[in-house]
């Protein structure tokens, strides 16, 4: 490479870097999270603690590499794996609170007509929760991360994860306590399922605990809309965050296919009927940001002129919505970019103009990322701008972040020790097949 080319690239990444990543302001803001009260506005969401949880150590996680010390030291792992473990719920999945893991007493009866002890609260146990304490589990783990899953009930978990699959292929949040499936088609239902079943290897071993994999791709496909995006479920609106779900869904039944080798992605494919016309629904969610004028109506007009040009200059500051005719919000940078690097067309993605969206307009004074520009800061939308910026920059990195894995929306690091942790926990299973 010649002088001159080589100071040509280093500006270009010069200009994609800047502003930089301010990692001491947002470890601030997330040890705040993790070591006092949140604010009052959180008290609604307590049935979620455990996934308000996940996006705090997480986060710290991501920040690690900023930090000479640890930021979530050893004994405050093991106090936190103890407690999660707690909300395991005696006939399978995780409560999201203390206040929904009952007593021993209140949690299971004896049915006389199969003879056998059943859950008397089975509502308490959710998908989502489950789910995210398997990716805490993660997070938290020591070493290597072999035994980051041990005092899991695979054989459970599996089993009720099974019962919460519909006949059409799509999963429900909770189990009634007559045993109906509750809780929407949600396709984030679809992708936190595909989590667990990866993380437990649902594919392994005894095939009566797996769930039927063609119906959810089938459920999956379906869900694809005229305009090439995904929706929530068939013929309902299209959603680049539901997309995002989608395409996680299938890139992780990818990963546990037995012939992956002989057909790589081969659910990917087979979930989604057009993939040019989903790239071509995610790229468009990226458009020109421009401060609003004093005029709100005439700058809501232009806003519309200019996400809508076919002008090819390259914005200064883009945003990305989930939805057409939305504003841009903070984790639609990370739903849209984490479904296109899955799909293998990150490189569509105008980082440097998204970066600056994220740390020019939504990044917060004391810390974490708000959803809209001059809001305030929240975990959920914190931990989806570091998300976003530690995707975006891929392989190479954010500087100040950890490299970050798009499947499971963890660093790589985490991801690594939950492979560790699933092959530890399924050799027994394997070595009895």
């Amino acid at each position: 490479m010649t002088a001159t080319a080589t100071a040509t690239a280093t500006a270009t990444v010069a200009a994609v870097l800047d502003p930089p990543l301010d990692t001491a302001r947002h470890i601030r803001y997330w040890q705040r999270c993790f070591r006092s009260l949140l604010p009052h506005h959180y008290t609604s969401n307590d049935s979620i603690r455990l996934t308000l949880g996940f996006f705090i150590l997480s986060a710290l996680d991501l920040l690690s590499p900023s930090s000479p010390t640890p930021l979530i030291t050893s004994e405050d792992r093991s106090q936190l794996r103890a407690w999660i473990l707690r909300l395991q719920h005696p006939h399978g999945g995780f409560c999201g609170s203390p206040h929904h893991a009952l007593p021993d007493a209140f949690r299971s009866r004896f049915d006389p007509d199969t003879k056998t002890y059943v859950a008397r609260d089975p509502e308490n146990a959710n998908i989502a929760a489950t789910g995210f304490a398997l990716l805490c589990l993660g997070v938290l783990a020591e070493g290597d991360g072999s035994h980051s899953l041990r005092g899991v009930d695979r054989v459970r978990t599996l089993t009720w994860l099974k019962r919460l699959q519909r006949e059409d292929g799509s999963f429900g949040e909770v189990l009634t306590d007559d045993g109906r499936i509750s809780g929407g088609r949600d396709m984030r239902f679809c992708y936190i399922a595909a989590i667990i079943r990866w993380v437990l290897g649902g594919a392994e071993g005894d095939k009566a605990l797996d769930f039927d994999v063609d119906a959810l791709v089938g459920h999956i496909r379906r869900a694809q809309t005229f305009d090439g995006g995904t929706s929530e479920s068939s013929t309902h609106e299209s959603h680049s965050g539901y997309a995002y779900c989608a395409v996680a869904a299938l890139a992780l039944l990818d990963a546990s296919d037995p012939d992956s080798s002989a057909t790589p992605n081969r659910y990917i494919h087979a979930g989604i009927p057009s993939i040019p016309a989903l790239v071509h629904f995610l790229v468009s969610r990226q458009f020109a940001y421009l401060d609003p004028s004093d005029d709100g109506k005439e700058e809501e007009e232009h806003y519309h002129d200019i996400a809508l040009s076919l002008d090819n200059t390259i914005p200064l500051m883009a945003g990305f919505n989930g939805r057409l005719n939305k504003l841009p919000d903070t984790c639609y940078t990370w739903w849209n970019s984490g479904a296109l690097s899955l799909l293998g067309e990150q490189q569509l993605i105008n980082r440097g103009p998204a970066r600056r969206f994220i740390l020019e307009k939504t990044q917060h004074l004391i810390g974490g990322f708000a959803k809209h520009p001059d809001g305030p800061p929240d975990v959920y939308h914190a931990y989806m701008g570091l998300a976003a910026l530690a995707n975006m920059a891929g392989a190479e990195g954010e500087p100040g972040l950890a490299k970050f894995d798009p499947r499971l929306c963890v660093s790589v690091d985490t991801a690594t020790k939950m492979v560790k942790a699933r092959e530890t926990m399924l050799r027994p299973v394997i070595d009895a097949e």
